[in-house]
């Protein structure tokens, strides 16, 4: 695999994440965040809201390094180490999905489920290729 096809797989990666990263503020609405933790002790709340925030930063880094300097997850060293991080980072995206997630409300949004599980699958996959072959 050549260094410019995963350059281009990197991009398009990128824009995924961007996707999530807009696909998370759709879930606040979506899941009813606000209601849902309504009833919770203010610091469960507030670790949420922390958590929450700080994992769509770290996707929309991840994006914005994907779409202007791909090149850096494929240098040796670190930019490797990094990619094969990230491939492990969202393999077990996949596993917390199938394993964890609440099978009825999969099944009800079936067709939802099925295509994060298919980003999550395709960013697991260029990150761990990156590693191996950047």
């Amino acid at each position: 695999m050549n260094a410019t096809t995963l350059e281009t797989a990197l991009r398009l990666t990128g824009l995924m994440m961007t996707g999530l990263v807009a696909a998370n503020f759709v879930a606040a609405r979506r899941w009813r965040y606000r209601e849902n933790l309504v009833n919770c002790e203010v610091m469960v709340r507030q670790v949420f809201h922390v958590h929450c925030g700080y994992i769509i930063m770290i996707i929309g880094a991840l994006a914005v390094l994907c779409l202007g300097w791909p090149g850096l997850l494929l240098a040796d060293g670190m930019g490797r180490v990094l990619s094969g991080f990230f491939g492990i980072f969202w393999a077990s995206r996949v596993v917390v999905q199938l394993a964890y997630y609440d099978p009825e409300t999969r099944s009800r949004d079936r067709g939802w489920d099925l295509f994060f599980l298919g980003v999550f699958v395709v960013m697991s996959t260029v990150f761990t290729l990156a590693a191996i072959f950047g």
